[in-house]
Formats: C-alpha cells, sequence, structure tokens
C-alpha cells in the first residue's frame, strides 16, 4: 500500500527535527559539519518537494489553499532563517 503523502511530510518533519537535534548534540566539529550537511540537504529537498507537489494541488484545490500554502512556506522560512520575522 501506498504511502499517504501527510504521512511522508511528518516522517520528513521527524526526520529534519533528528537532524537538528545531532547538530545540537555534536561531540566534535567534524560530527557537527557533517550534521548541519545532511539537515541542510534534507531541509531542501523537503521543500523543493512541497513546492513542486503539495502547494500547488493545495492552492488548486482548497478553497484557502493559497493562505495554508504561504504559511507553510512561512514556517520553513523561520527554520531556514531562525530571527528574520516572516512576511
Amino acid at each position: 500500500m501506498a504511502a499517504r503523502i501527510i504521512d511522508t511530510i511528518k516522517t520528513d518533519h521527524r526526520k529534519i527535527e533528528d537532524y537538528y537535534s545531532n547538530v545540537l548534540n555534536s561531540t566534535s566539529d567534524k560530527e557537527k559539519v557533517q550534521w548541519q550537511n545532511q539537515f541542510t540537504w534534507e531541509l531542501a529537498r523537503h521543500s523543493i518537494a512541497e513546492e513542486l507537489v503539495v502547494y500547488p494541488q493545495l492552492e488548486k484545490k482548497l478553497a484557502d489553499g493559497r493562505g495554508m500554502a504561504d504559511k507553510n512556506r512561512n514556517e520553513h522560512q523561520s527554520v531556514i532563517n531562525p530571527g528574520v520575522p516572516s512576511s
């Protein structure tokens, strides 16, 4: 049985949170850089997938899909640029 897209998104979010935790808990600079690279790669991959697959469908099929997509974009931006106010 194929996974539902929402389940895949949730799994991605948990993995990304784990990678971030690994960055914070690294015991060496080398380990920290490795986890930072993994975190950055996974976050970029996840964000691009949502931009290409999820958000267009939200905007097309739901009355407030544009608002939902924009809210998610802002949440991702706050992860990428913490401390910078989202629009």
